[in-house]
């Protein structure tokens, strides 16, 4: 799996985005199969704070792709590229 800065992670197959906060959580994963799962870091949650910030999990339309990546950019400050994934 090609990793394509610290926090973000791409599958092989171009299918599936995977991110990453800083206290090494799995806060976003996008996958054109599933949907999208957009999470609090494991530190928040271990805080009592909720798991899902916004989660479709249905196949996903290009207007998800992009506010995924908004999303990441929002809570977490992590900038994606939006031609990473095409739709």
């Amino acid at each position: 799996m090609p990793q394509l800065a610290e926090q973000i992670d791409l599958s092989t197959d171009g299918k599936t985005v995977w991110v990453h906060a800083l206290d090494g959580s799995t806060v976003g994963r996008f996958s054109l199969v599933f949907g999208m799962d957009v999470h609090t870091t494991i530190s928040a949650q271990l805080a009592g704070a909720d798991q899902c910030l916004h989660c479709t999990h249905v196949k996903p339309k290009k207007e998800d792709w992009l506010k995924f990546c908004e999303l990441m950019r929002q809570h977490y400050g992590i900038e994606i590229d939006p031609t990473l994934i095409q739709i």
